[in-house]
């Protein structure tokens, strides 16, 4: 089950883990969280940055974006994505569940506007194809689904808005079939990035990429992000998160 009590607690140990700057979770943050409020994300958001920085995620997959919020991905209990934890590709091999969790307002009221009309794209590439210093079958296409609808989206009667949102993949239009990771031998750990974007409001009928190597362009390094610009350019990202798997080969 995905709560936002664990989601912070996996956030901690991999923003420490992975030597990010430390995140102060104060614990007026902590009592929010836990009471099922409004969840400033602010110093989260900062830390998210940070993280795709340093992973490379920003600028080799994706140029820099203002994080609108928090993608949680869980495979199962003992395998759930938190920005470069190592998964292993036994346990990846299934569609994940997901939820999205929008960032709160700030003090000006502002806050990424979401409405029932609104469609999303959500991706999972991999830019270590065949490995991270070659890059002739990066970026390697393993996920598009199209078309997704976000639960709970409108307020009901004398409540706010929901901001936590599940992510059911099976009520959008899957483009390319989920693959799971399948890191070649000897070629060290691969990067496995899932992507959310709000969808191009013209953006109506998106066809699949040729290939799955590429995304079909023939051009290493190319990928999600001139799929997106050719396909859908008014679409606008709004999260981010990875993992990496490795074979056992290595």
């Amino acid at each position: 089950m995905l709560t936002r009590r664990s989601t912070l607690t996996l956030l901690r140990t991999s923003l420490t883990s992975h030597s990010i700057p430390t995140v102060n979770y104060t614990q007026p943050i902590a009592n929010s969280i836990f009471r099922q409020s409004k969840m400033p994300l602010v110093t989260i958001s900062q830390s998210l940055d940070e993280a795709y920085t340093k992973h490379h995620i920003i600028p080799e997959v994706i140029d820099k974006f203002d994080t609108q919020g928090l993608l949680t991905i869980e495979y199962n209990q003992h395998e759930q994505v938190t920005l470069g934890n190592e998964l292993s590709v036994s346990g990846t091999q299934h569609i994940p569940k997901i939820q999205f969790t929008l960032n709160s307002p700030t003090q000006d009221g502002k806050i990424e506007s979401i409405t029932n009309q609104d469609k999303f794209i959500l991706v999972m590439t991999d830019p270590d194809a065949p490995s991270f210093h070659d890059k002739k079958w990066s970026e390697y296409l393993h996920w598009i689904v199209a078309d997704l609808k976000l639960t709970d989206v409108e307020a009901k009667e004398g409540n706010e808005p929901e901001i936590s949102h599940t992510i059911d993949v099976k009520q959008g239009r899957e483009l390319v079939p989920y693959m799971g990771p399948g890191p070649p031998p000897k070629t060290g750990k691969h990067r496995y990035i899932f992507l959310l974007y709000k969808q191009d409001p013209q953006a109506n009928e998106l066809v699949a990429p040729s290939d799955r190597p590429n995304w079909g362009t023939g051009v290493p390094a190319s990928g999600v992000r001139d799929w997106i610009k050719k396909n859908a350019p008014a679409s606008k990202l709004l999260s981010v998160n990875f993992f990496y798997a490795r074979n056992k080969d290595n």
